[in-house]
């Protein structure tokens, strides 16, 4: 065997390292026997057992240099299987930041992580997400006897994120617009945007300052400010969505000027820009039908009150109502058309007016040729 040089010594140890189990401070888990650590090392380090039971007993040293330099915590106990055969593992209290042992927990919140962040991150980041779930993938290979990977890959076979809104395939995006406007948001610039809106038939270009990009609806929409609106008062811009879908050419811009004051994505949402041609707040008095449906709808509005000061009570004749201060925007409206049979609007008198011209045009054209 040739002699073990400090290079490959070194080498050899964090390979170790990469492979221990983590524990946590509760200490339900499977550790790794020496024969399975030197299994998963594979033929890349050939070693004798009693130079890989040092390297351990090394790493696990208490007043060693692993420990009180690099704050890493290797210990062992009796395997669960046979008490004569020690397993080893790192602990919650690890800190070493080079290297982290990957659990079935750590493979289960990446592959997450990249399911919900993939379309909103830049292109640096997604490559560097990629690449940690590529490394976590390629170690869980290793964990794949453990009862808490078993767990871990069972669970998430019962986990799905079902997309809201309407029932149809979502918008297509061109990767590289999407990179353009993450590229904006990340290094603060402005865009410049080749657009067609739903109710025109020929583009449009817009310069603006981007505030935030969000999935609405299944589809992706960048919130933004027309550079002619920037040095207003923020209360008094308007925010614009854009949706990635209908952007025919996206370039970037100049820096947002330092002394632009803009909305954050935070207060955009809070002032309906997601909730689309919001037109101030109005006092909303409904009452609800009986039978099954209006109960149902009911009781969803109680569990999710449309305002802080929502209050659902009897009124003299027995019928329950709602009244609420709510934000005046067209998906509340979608929302009253597609209950109108559940609930009459008795006020404002306008959002009545709305309905019922809604309903007649609607009966008219079913009941049309």
């Amino acid at each position: 065997m040739p002699r073990d040089s400090t290079e490959q010594q070194l080498a050899r140890r964090l390979a170790i390292i990469d492979l221990l189990p983590l524990l946590p401070d509760h200490g339900i888990g499977q550790g790794a026997t020496v024969d399975q650590l030197m299994t998963r090392l594979g033929n890349t380090f050939a070693v004798e057992r009693r130079t890989f039971e040092r390297d351990l007993r090394d790493l696990a040293d208490p007043n060693g240099p692993w420990r009180r330099r690099f704050g890493l915590e290797v210990e062992s106990r009796p395997a669960a299987s046979d008490g004569r055969i020690n397993e080893w593992f790192t602990t919650a209290h690890s800190k070493i930041p080079l290297f982290k042992s990957v659990t079935a927990i750590d493979a289960l919140v990446a592959s997450f992580a990249r399911q919900e962040l993939g379309p909103f991150l830049p292109r640096d980041a997604r490559l560097a997400l990629d690449e940690q779930v590529a490394t976590i993938e390629r170690k869980q290979k290793h964990l794949h006897l453990t009862d808490a990977y078993q767990q871990a890959i069972a669970y998430q076979d019962k986990i799905r994120r079902l997309p809201d809104g309407r029932p149809m395939a979502p918008s297509k995006v061109a990767p590289e617009h999407l990179q353009t406007v993450n590229d904006a948001l990340m290094k603060n610039l402005m865009l410049s945007l080749v657009y067609r809106a739903a109710k025109s038939e020929t583009n449009k270009t817009h310069c603006v300052y981007p505030i935030g990009l969000v999935i609405h609806a299944r589809t992706l929409r960048l919130l933004a400010v027309d550079k002619a609106e920037v040095f207003l008062d923020p209360s008094a811009m308007k925010v614009k969505s854009f949706h990635l879908h209908r952007m025919q050419a996206v370039t970037l811009g100049d820096p947002v000027a330092r002394n632009a004051r803009l909305p954050t994505l935070d207060e955009a949402l809070a002032g309906g820009a997601l909730a689309m041609w919001s037109k101030g707040f109005i006092a909303l008095h409904l009452r609800f039908a009986g039978g099954e449906d209006a109960d149902v709808f009911i009781r969803t509005l109680e569990e999710m009150p449309l305002s802080d000061d929502q209050t659902i009570f009897l009124n003299t004749a027995g019928h329950r109502e709602m009244m609420a201060t709510v934000t005046n925007t067209s998906a509340l409206r979608r929302m009253l058309q597609s209950m109108a049979r559940e609930v009459k609007v008795l006020a404002p008198h306008d959002l009545r007016q709305d309905m019922c011209a809604f309903l007649a045009e609607a009966l008219a054209l079913q009941q049309g040729d």
